[in-house]
Order: structure tokens, then C-alpha cells, then sequence
């Protein structure tokens, strides 16, 4: 009834004696749908086909030497090298259950793991992975669900009935239930599962080389629109993406580009940001993480987020504190945070900068710090839509605002914000701006 750190790889002793991957026949309509909120039926069908051939290949290619493919549907043209059991009807646990009682005459001392078609990133080498003397392995995935189990002499059903599957707690309530039964359990190394479009552009861009990935890139490239946020993935993996203002009055650059200044360590200038921010801090539009990194390294606590995974994915690689958030969407600790952070034009995300001060003041509650880089023309208040393009294709048009010191001032009294400063440096503007307590 312990756990104990991320396994190892080590000798045949102490690793999985069979392998089960848990599938269905990748059919339009009937395998991963949820990526269908960006694909077509088809197009999912075919990302589904190549996840399930990048798992495969690391089965085949891994030293476990029973693989058992539990299988809907046909399995023509993906049981090479694997034996063949049909996947038993039911909900997810029962189908858990009864995939590792198909094996059962495999003896109560040996190791069975189970996985997956939803983590075509997976490799051999996390397959061969050491149990050492555990009862049970777990692999928990950023979902908050799971992406392995193995289990060796108990009883499946005690595993997995009353589980609920596929929700936010499901890797939490499952390992719990683990140790409920007694088990000491190995955790693996966590992995992302394939279930939504931004699960699939995160994946795909971290592990390029796998057909899942080259597949995704495909689809995307051959559409002449695309969602704005792939549009931004494409800018922070370092494509020639343009800004083209499409709507409201003519002006200046609204949406500056400048992925340098982003990606390299906070500045002169933003560390006298950081001075002046209250933890924990929430820095909205984070990108590649500069600030985070900075804002970690003074000592205070903060977050990052940012619509775009590649960002995302860069600030987790700096070791940043980063999600994929949407800032529309309810957040962590509403009303808590000390600082709400907004750099490099990023108060003029989705085009209302009153909505957006609003939306801060609700999560920062009474008391709590705005602090915002403004235009560097004082009189500056636009409101438009821009287009972001590349060679392969264009977005839908994205809300965008600039604001400048005085029309700021303005709006923040019709709020009942204060603004507590204003300054200026390196030719950039900022203002501080606290909620009533």
C-alpha cells in the first residue's frame, strides 16, 4: 500500500511479461471523435489509424515478449506480430476488466500492462519499464486520467469496478483505489493523451518524427483557413506567420511580432515588472515563458497560460509553471490571485479591454494588482480584427485592442480601478492598477 518514484528500464526480471493494447478499428465516426471539433470524420480516422500504427510500432518493437492486441472491430492490417482477443462489450472499467482476464492463464505471479491507442508517443522503452517489486504500475496522463495499468496476481474487477472513467479524476480516484486494495504501485512517467485538437498539435509537435505527427501536419497544411490559435503554434514553432488588419479604423501595428523578444530572458525592463508584482502572480499570454521564468526565479509563485500548446510546451521545457488556457474559460483560484499580468500587447486580447479588466479584477478580488503594457501612444484606442497568415494558410479574424495611458485612465475610473502608477522604460508604457479592497 505505497508508492514508490517513476520506474525504471532494467532487466527482463522485474519488467511486464505481456502487453495489452486496447483499441478499436480506427472508422470514421467511431474512433476519436472528440477530435472532430477540428476534423473531419474522415481526417480523424485517419489520425486515428496513425496513432494506433505509432503504437503498435513500439509494441512490436519492445523486449515484452507476449503482445496482445484487444481489439473492435477488423483487425486485418494490424494483428502482425501480435496474438488477437475481441474487445468484450460494455462500459470502459468492464472492458479494462475483461481485457486482463483474457489473459489470466498467463499464472497470478506474472505482469500484464495494458494501454492504450491514445498515446502514439509512447516507446518501447517506457513498455519495458521496471515494476521492481510492485504489485501494480500506473501511467497518469495530463488529462487527469491514465494511459497504463499493470496489474500482477489481483483481481481485475476489484481494480476497476465503480470507477468513473474519463473525467479529470479519473487517474487520482484509480490510484487510490490501488493502494485501497493493498498494492504497492509504481508510477510511470506521465504522458499526454491524444482526445482533444490541442492534445493532438501538442503531440505533434514535441514528437515530430511519428507518423501520427507527419499525418497531423498534413491535414493542417492542406487547409487554406485555420483556427488562430494553430496559426499562433505555427509563429512559436518558428513559421513566417503575418498580421493583416481586416477590420476598424487605420492605425499603427496593433499586434506586434516579435517571437526574439518573447523567447529570450526577461530584460532590464521586465524584471522591473517583476519588482513590482504581488504573488502569486497569474501572467496571462505567457508565450514561451520569459516572465514565468523570471517571476520564478525572484521567489514568487505564478502560473502561466496561454492559448497556443507550443507555447506551452516551451515554458514546461524552461521549467516553468504553464497550461494551455483559454482566459474566457473558469480558472484556478479565482478571486486569489495577487497580480494579474498582461505584456507585449496582451491587453488587447479578444478586443474589449474593459471586459478584460473586469475579467482581472474577478480574479485578483479586492485588493489584487492589474499591471498592463499599454501603447506607447497615449492617446492610442483601436479596436479591429486581424488576420494572422502564412504560406499555407490564414486564420479566422481574431478581436485585437491597443491602448494607450489616457483613454486607460478613463476607463479604469469607470471600473472603479486605481490606478496606482504609471511609468515608462526602454520605450515601453506600463501601468499598475489595484482593485477597491
Amino acid at each position: 500500500m505505497t508508492t514508490v518514484p517513476y520506474a525504471e528500464t532494467t532487466s527482463a526480471s522485474a519488467r511486464a511479461d505481456t502487453v495489452l493494447v486496447l483499441a478499436k478499428e480506427p472508422l470514421p465516426g467511431r474512433a476519436k471523435t472528440r477530435l472532430q471539433s477540428a476534423f473531419t470524420p474522415d481526417e480523424t480516422a485517419t489520425l486515428a489509424a496513425a496513432a494506433l500504427s505509432d503504437t503498435l510500432a513500439a509494441v512490436r518493437a519492445s523486449r515484452v515478449p507476449r503482445r496482445v492486441l484487444v481489439f473492435e472491430g477488423d483487425p486485418t492490417g494490424w494483428r502482425d506480430g501480435l496474438e488477437v482477443v475481441r474487445q468484450q462489450p460494455g462500459d470502459l472499467a468492464a472492458r479494462l476488466a475483461a481485457a486482463f482476464a483474457s489473459v489470466a492463464d498467463d499464472g497470478p505471479t506474472r505482469r500484464t500492462l495494458l494501454i492504450g491507442m491514445d498515446t502514439p508517443q509512447v516507446t518501447p522503452e517506457l513498455l519495458e519499464s521496471s515494476w521492481g517489486s510492485a504489485d501494480a504500475v500506473l501511467g497518469l496522463s495530463e488529462d487527469g486520467g491514465f494511459w497504463a495499468i499493470g496489474l500482477r496476481d489481483v483481481d481485475p474487477s476489484a481494480v476497476f469496478t465503480g470507477i468513473e472513467m474519463s473525467t479529470d479524476r479519473t487517474g487520482a480516484a484509480q490510484l487510490g483505489r490501488l493502494i485501497d486494495l493493498g498494492l504497492a504501485v509504481a508510477l510511470l512517467p506521465p504522458l499526454r493523451d491524444v482526445d482533444e485538437p490541442a492534445d493532438a498539435v501538442s503531440v505533434a509537435h514535441r514528437w515530430p518524427d511519428l507518423t501520427f505527427s507527419r499525418r497531423h501536419r498534413q491535414l493542417l497544411a492542406d487547409r487554406p483557413r485555420q483556427a488562430a490559435d494553430r496559426l499562433f503554434d505555427d509563429l512559436y514553432a518558428g513559421a513566417d506567420v503575418a498580421v493583416q488588419r481586416v477590420s476598424g479604423s487605420a492605425g499603427g501595428a496593433l499586434l506586434e511580432i516579435d517571437l526574439e523578444r518573447w523567447s529570450r530572458p526577461a530584460d532590464h525592463v521586465d524584471q522591473m515588472v517583476v519588482a513590482r508584482c504581488e504573488a502569486p502572480v497569474l501572467d496571462v499570454g505567457c508565450g514561451p515563458g520569459r516572465m514565468v521564468s523570471a517571476l520564478q526565479r525572484s521567489g514568487r509563485a505564478v502560473l502561466g497560460i496561454d492559448i497556443s500548446a507550443v507555447a506551452v510546451a516551451a515554458g514546461r521545457r524552461a521549467g516553468g509553471q504553464v497550461l494551455q488556457r483559454d482566459l474566457a474559460l473558469p480558472l484556478a483560484g479565482e478571486g486569489r490571485w495577487g497580480t494579474a499580468l498582461f505584456l507585449d500587447g496582451n491587453i488587447g486580447i479578444g478586443g474589449d479591454v474593459a471586459g478584460l479588466l473586469q475579467r482581472c479584477a474577478a480574479l485578483v478580488g479586492a485588493g489584487g494588482l492589474i499591471i498592463c503594457e499599454l501603447d506607447s501612444d497615449p492617446d492610442r484606442d483601436d479596436t479591429c480584427a486581424v488576420v494572422l497568415s502564412h504560406r499555407q494558410g490564414r486564420s479566422d479574424p481574431v478581436p485585437w485592442a491597443a491602448i494607450g495611458v489616457r483613454p486607460l485612465l478613463r476607463l479604469a475610473a469607470s471600473l472603479d480601478l486605481i490606478v496606482t502608477e504609471v511609468w515608462e522604460a526602454g520605450h515601453r508604457s506600463f501601468a499598475t492598477l489595484r482593485t477597491a479592497t
